[in-house]
């Protein structure tokens, strides 16, 4: 009999610890949800704030990188007719030096240059050959 009587007074009792525990379970998830919630407005405005300074820079290098490119493209333009005109010169010389007798001065050049190679090696082993007596 005294059993029975105690066993409504434990039972009061563990109910109100599961409500205490349930309230605190409460209160803390809610303080858990405002606070990620604060975090998450601060890093939506964080990326707002990145977004904007992206395209200002964007908008930036487009105004600066225009102008570089056409000038550059001026450039190398330029660059290209001074090339197309020293190649058109370089031909016109080669074809005045293959009409006239410089192109047989340069023929004799070139086996001047051979025979005198020719020469040295015949005097040196001529010298070898004098030399060995």
């Amino acid at each position: 009999m005294k059993g029975d009587v105690l066993r409504p007074k434990v039972e009061k009792m563990e109910t109100a610890q599961l409500y205490q525990g349930l309230t605190f379970l409460a209160y803390s998830t809610g303080v858990i949800v405002i606070l990620v919630g604060v975090m998450l407005v601060k890093v939506l405005f964080d990326v707002s704030k990145l977004t904007k300074n992206l395209d200002e820079t964007a908008t930036i290098i487009k105004t600066e990188l225009e102008p570089t490119l056409k000038n550059l493209n001026k450039s190398v333009e330029i660059v290209s007719g001074i090339i197309i005109k020293a190649d058109e010169g370089v031909q016109k010389v080669r074809n005045f030096i293959s009409k006239t007798p410089l192109k047989l001065f340069g023929q004799l050049s070139s086996f001047a240059g051979k025979a005198t190679g020719g020469f040295f090696k015949g005097l040196c082993s001529a010298f070898t050959m004098f030399s060995k007596r």
